[in-house]
């Protein structure tokens, strides 16, 4: 059994709330809100359920939450079960390949999500990074990194703009920002910067955002250009940064490359045991079987040579 885990990120941004303040309807809650959302109780389990607790008290998040569990609940699970506390917030999805050594060429696949919520966060914080953390949960469309047609410009245009990517995340927080902070506590979020001009969110606005890399440009439009990619990403920009990955410490479309190439290699690893396996059942397995095993040996060639 094999695993691949996937770049999963937390948002960057500018300061949403000074410890002095309070929220619209966070102040009722009967917390400190000097303390860490992780300090509330000495039970993880009573401080994530104020926080979800908390989060619901919007209608956005209230959505989140019920859907959230909704998908857990098809594993058996429940939304206590996908949601942890963790030194950084990230949703760790995983796939997960069997096959039979006996029989290496059908192969089943399956993937996993855990949702975790940094401990050392303010309330505020901790709230709204929740809901783009369910946001990724819910929403992220799952992909086979063993498909033929996996590819560096989908994988980066996914995880930037697709359904759960980090746009959609974006401007998810930024409904449960404007839901339950005050104007104050708003006014110092990216979120003001996707406004249109009738006061709307707009998702164009969101994903030029993520595509300002700043010094980041010239040595990431020459990695593209390498890879055939020059005209790709037209809304690559040289202008400030706004976001960037926890993961990696870079832009997102950056980050997004740098784990194209991990997930490649360990798909490349992976299968490379499984030829193996192939080649040693070389002779026992029938026609049709060594047929499947040419054209798994070509994708192999084709995807990994080099690597």
């Amino acid at each position: 059994m094999k695993t691949i885990s996937y770049l999963t990120a937390v948002l960057f941004s500018l300061p949403l709330f000074s410890m002095v303040e309070k929220t619209i309807h966070v102040e009722s809650a009967k917390i400190n809100v000097n303390k860490k959302w992780s300090e509330y109780t000495n039970s993880e389990e009573l401080n994530m359920r104020k926080l979800l607790e908390l989060l619901g008290r919007s209608s956005t998040g209230e959505k989140l939450i019920k859907e959230a569990s909704f998908k857990a609940g098809q594993s058996g699970l429940t939304i206590m079960d996908v949601v942890k506390t963790g030194e950084g917030s990230l949703t760790d999805t995983t796939l997960v390949r069997k096959f039979n050594p006996h029989s290496p060429e059908h192969v089943v696949y399956e993937s996993k999500s855990v949702v975790y919520l940094n401990r050392n966060l303010a309330w505020d914080d901790a709230i709204l990074d929740l809901a783009h953390e369910l946001t990724h949960f819910i929403y992220r469309e799952s992909f086979n990194p063993y498909s033929d047609n996996f590819n560096a410009k989908d994988f980066i245009k996914g995880t930037i703009e697709g359904s759960g990517g980090e746009v959609h995340a974006f401007m998810t927080e930024c409904q449960v920002l404007d839901e339950l902070f005050s104007r104050l506590v708003q006014s110092r979020s990216h979120c003001r910067d996707i406004r249109d001009e009738n006061g709307q969110a707009s998702f164009t606005k969101a994903v030029s955002l993520f595509y300002q890399i700043g010094n980041y440009y010239d040595s990431f439009s020459k990695k593209l250009a390498s890879r055939s990619m020059n005209n790709v990403f037209s809304e690559l920009k040289g202008e400030k940064i706004n976001f960037v990955s926890s993961a990696y410490g870079v832009p997102y479309p950056v980050a997004a490359l740098m784990e194209y190439d991990l997930v490649v290699n360990k798909v490349c690893e992976n299968d490379r045991k499984r030829l193996a396996y192939m080649q040693q059942g070389e002779g026992r397995a029938p026609a049709s079987e060594g047929a499947g095993k040419d054209k798994f040996a070509a994708s192999f060639s084709a995807r990994c040579s080099g690597k």
